[in-house]
């Protein structure tokens, strides 16, 4: 069907369909669904996603209609800003049995699946998406009790003692939990009891943190210099889903900081007297992307070591802080606790935010699982600030107030985006992620657009540099010049569409600002590199697709490029929005790279339409748009994105 260039049917389903209850329980509060209906049961709402559709309801002609859902939306991403860190998502609470298979126990929460072996002592997390990306990022196992008594050290596993377990689910709780007796060997060959170790972790639907607790109860008559409890993680670098911790991070009693990364195979023993937070990290990712876990002990006091063995170099196998008891009375009961966490993204190195983020965990988010990943596209959220701030200088709501509001928040994701993000790359350009970094550049552009000249300039000045400096250039198929911006150029193949457009849509906006004569060449290689692609994809039955695709040339001559296609709908939006910003830039540069390749982008902008025409479905007087022309429904990334590449009027200029 042809599609309209006003943004109102866009905006209608967004309006009516997305816009949902944040919380059953509270009908009030709203912001936008992943999905109209529930996803696999899931009811999720994404920082980026809700910033995403901010930067198109804040267009003046709709803010004016929308007030309500705008001001709903501010209020949701800015509940998800914390200090310099943007939370990526909240869902409804969900906690549910799925039975048990080959001997493991299985449950669905609403950000993670939870199995257990209870009877090995084995209990696992990992995080849940929608799009394949599952992993299982946490595997609670290979404790240990040792004990000093009469001077001498003795240890015993933990799991080759169980004999006892269950599992007990009951009002959105769920208790996993194994005990073992630990003989104490006598000289005579007569062993008697030791004490009994209980290993407790509580999962709650309205929570993602899990509270694990060793109980150690020692026998009566027994007497101990000294006894030493665990919550160990093991199988920390199992590869699958790219799992493989390699950094450790902890925050010290005196406020000081431990930031180390494992360079080789060998156990380490590391004193951490009062340790109050720690985390596991992925090494060798972008800023952000590091998959992690999370510790915070309930007595710091009690913990005096933290303790690891490692593969190989960034291979961390397992590990675990030691929490100690000197003295203890005999029959006494002893106990160490800690809050677990798991995320898919995170600064790890940032430590008092890890600490107070968890500790506040309970009071921040009591009824709602929070997932403290940072956001994907944490310049996405910037854009909705900027474009908060263009809009009321252009006299939608008059109001001042509302407007340095945004600003300053604007401000302070700016400065943790310099520190986080910015600085690390001067060193290592293969920390950034160029899709994250172009719409930074993008939120600069509306400031300025919004009379907000103060330093603006100079950033986007900086930002344009970074950008420019991703680029791989490389030759087409008949010797001209093109460019590609991967994701990271740490993979020279990750030149996805989305990215190389978000790439060039930044350029294109940036140019009329900087007047930088390397822009509109780097925009032509840009555009250069686009083509047709006639091939399978990854998704619904086989068959071709002629789709808009990133040719990167093969690293080895006389090979064919690989091509990365713009199958999904927010991809070819993307695409599309660069190529109209470029068509109507008023930078002599741009528009020479435009006139250059007139022919081609001729051939181009018909295929991205015709696309997402495929995938429209009128919904009374609003059109909603799939994702593909193969899915069953649209959702809160691809609708806002492909109406700013659809509407005659989107602020790209």
């Amino acid at each position: 069907m042809a599609l309209p260039d006003e943004p109102f049917p866009y905006a209608a389903f967004i309006t009516r369909h997305l816009l949902q209850p944040l919380s059953p329980a509270d009908p009030l509060r709203r912001a936008a669904a992943e999905t109209e209906q529930p996803l696999d049961g899931d009811r999720w709402f994404w920082a980026d996603d809700n910033a995403k559709i901010l930067e198109f309801l804040t267009l003046p002609a709709l803010w004016r209609r929308c007030q309500e859902e705008v001001a709903a939306l501010f209020a949701f991403l800015q509940d998800m800003i914390e200090g310099p860190l943007i939370l990526r998502r909240i869902g409804w609470p969900l906690l549910e049995a799925q039975g048990e298979a080959g001997g493991w126990l299985r449950f669905r929460h609403t950000f993670m699946s939870i199995a257990a072996d209870l009877p090995r002592g084995v209990v696992q997390a990992g995080m849940r998406f929608h799009d394949g990306r599952d992993a299982r990022n946490l595997t609670l196992t290979g404790n240990r009790v040792a004990a000093r008594i009469g001077g001498a050290w003795q240890e015993w596993p933990v799991e080759p003692h169980i004999t006892a377990c269950g599992s007990e689910q009951r009002s959105g709780q769920l208790t996993l939990w194994h005990a073992a007796d630990l003989p104490l060997p006598a000289a005579g060959g007569q062993g008697q009891r030791f004490g009994r170790i209980l290993h407790r972790y509580r999962f709650s639907a309205a929570s993602m943190a899990i509270e694990a607790e060793a109980e150690f109860d020692l026998e009566p008559g027994i007497a101990a210099e000294e006894v030493v409890l665990t919550l160990a993680q093991a199988e920390l670098s199992h590869g699958q889903g790219g799992i493989s911790h390699g950094a450790v991070h902890a925050l010290l009693s005196d406020g000081g900081g431990l930031s180390l990364q494992v360079e080789k195979a060998g156990e380490e023993h590391r004193p951490v007297p009062g340790l109050r937070y720690y985390s596991l990290a992925q090494t060798g990712t972008m800023r952000g992307f590091a998959s992690g876990i999370h510790a915070l002990p309930r007595n710091p006091a009690a913990v005096h070591a933290l303790a690891w063995r490692a593969e190989g170099s960034g291979r961390l196998a397992w590990m675990t802080a030691e929490h100690r008891f000197l003295r203890p009375a005999p029959g006494a009961r002893l106990l160490a606790a800690e809050r677990k966490l798991i995320t898919s993204g995170f600064l790890h190195e940032r430590l008092a935010d890890g600490a107070r983020l968890l500790s506040a965990l309970p009071q921040r988010s009591p009824l709602l699982p929070l997932d403290l990943s940072i956001s994907y596209d944490y310049g996405a959220e910037m854009v909705a600030l900027a474009r908060g701030v263009r809009g009321l200088s252009a006299g939608v709501l008059f109001d001042a107030a509302h407007s340095a509001s945004l600003l300053q928040l604007h401000e302070q994701l700016w400065r943790g985006y310099e520190e986080a993000f910015l600085a690390p790359a001067r060193q290592d350009a293969g920390v950034i992620f160029s899709r994250s970094l172009a719409f930074v550049a993008l939120s600069l552009c509306d400031l300025l657009a919004a009379g907000e000249v103060a330093r603006q300039r100079e950033r986007l000045a900086l930002l344009i540099d970074l950008l420019l400096g991703l680029e791989r250039r490389q030759r087409d198929a008949a010797g001209g010049e093109a460019g590609v911006f991967p994701m990271t150029v740490r993979d020279p193949h990750s030149a996805f569409l989305d990215c190389q457009a978000a790439a060039l849509l930044a350029l294109v906006r940036a140019a009329p600002w900087l007047k930088d004569r390397r822009i509109g060449p780097a925009v032509a290689r840009g555009l250069n590199a686009l083509c047709l692609a006639s091939m399978p994809v990854g998704f619904g039955p086989p068959r071709l697709h002629d789709l808009v695709a990133v040719a990167i040339e093969a690293e080895e001559e006389g090979r064919p490029p690989l091509l990365r296609e713009g199958f999904w709908n927010f991809c070819s939006a993307l695409a599309l929005r660069a190529i109209r910003a470029a068509r109507a830039s008023p930078d002599a540069g741009v528009r020479a790279a435009v006139e250059a390749l007139a022919d081609r982008l001729a051939v181009f902008e018909p295929v991205l339409r015709a696309r997402i025409e495929r995938s429209a479905r009128p919904r009374g007087d609003a059109i909603e748009i799939r994702t593909s022309t193969l899915s069953a429904e649209g959702n809160s990334e691809t609708q806002p994105w492909v109406a700013l590449a659809l509407i005659r009027d989107n602020g790209d200029h």
